[in-house]
């Protein structure tokens, strides 16, 4: 507990310092994204050793950067096409080293992955635009879910959610986790809106947000278990001692991402 304490406590700190420094210029958020969203993928590719393998390592990487950085970009569609037919040509040249299998999970994952982290960067760090108040938007509600259905799930967890998928889920956690998740854009909105005065902050939506990405980051939570499990281990990485990789603080991030971006297509969040 100690160990996994101080590691969130660091980790706090460098994500502050981004946000800060975001603040400034909003390339900073969109170079932390991209960095991060390479080795999300990383780690995912790992699960299934196919970092042994450069051939799709390294197009696989390449994606992974450069996708974020050019996702607000007229030219976003291309990074898309040339890593599909770059894998198609691996899976056809290379049929008899390559497994077609390790060739679908690499293409499966490092899209959706990339996707989820690229529509991250067009809402928190496109124009300049309030990004810190994106990024905390879309990394504190699962963030804060999680932690409190961890905590209320050791404390008072009867019911297993998902027993065979997370032994350690409960449903008496998940509930206090969504409560939570649903509560804390409220809070977010009006420390943001204390600090810069400036802004209008629709309250309305912010915990139908809430609500939505705490129930969906459940899912992402348990999808990345799925995967674990089929590759036959416990985290994703050892970057984060008593937390495990990146991709394992992540995984109830991803699929969140695109819920806000569809929704500030038809609403306003902040002016």
């Amino acid at each position: 507990m100690k160990t996994r304490i101080i590691t969130a406590g660091v980790a706090i700190v460098i994500f502050l310092a981004i946000l800060i420094f975001g603040e400034m210029n909003s390339i900073v958020i969109t170079i932390a994204i991209a960095l991060a969203n390479t080795l999300l993928c990383g780690e995912y590719l790992s699960a299934k050793k196919i970092n042994k393998d450069m051939k799709l390592m390294i197009p696989c990487l390449l994606f992974a950067l450069l996708i974020p950085a050019l996702s607000y970009s007229e030219l976003r569609y291309i990074p898309y096409y040339l890593f599909t037919l770059t894998l198609a040509v691996i899976a056809v040249v290379f049929h008899e080293k390559v497994k077609i299998d390790d060739v679908i999970f690499a293409f499966a994952g490092v899209i959706m992955i990339s996707t989820c982290m690229a529509l991250f960067t067009i809402r928190s760090a496109a124009l300049n635009y309030r990004p810190s108040f994106w990024v905390i938007l879309i990394v504190g509600i699962p963030w804060i879910a999680d932690t409190v259905a961890y905590f209320v799930g050791s404390a008072f967890g009867k019911r297993k959610l998902c027993p065979v998928i997370s032994p350690k889920k409960t449903v008496e956690g998940a509930v206090a986790g969504v409560l939570a998740g649903t509560v804390a854009p409220l809070l977010f909105g009006l420390v943001f809106q204390l600090i810069y005065g400036n802004v209008t902050i629709n309250y309305a939506i912010l915990p139908v947000i809430g609500l939505l990405n705490s129930v969906i980051s459940i899912f992402g939570d348990l999808l990345f278990s799925v995967i674990k499990r089929h590759c036959g281990i416990k985290d994703f990485g050892s970057i984060m001692p008593g937390h495990g990789g990146l991709l394992d603080r992540f995984d109830s991030v991803l699929l969140c991402t695109p819920v806000i971006f569809i929704l500030s297509q038809f609403v306003t969040i902040i002016v």
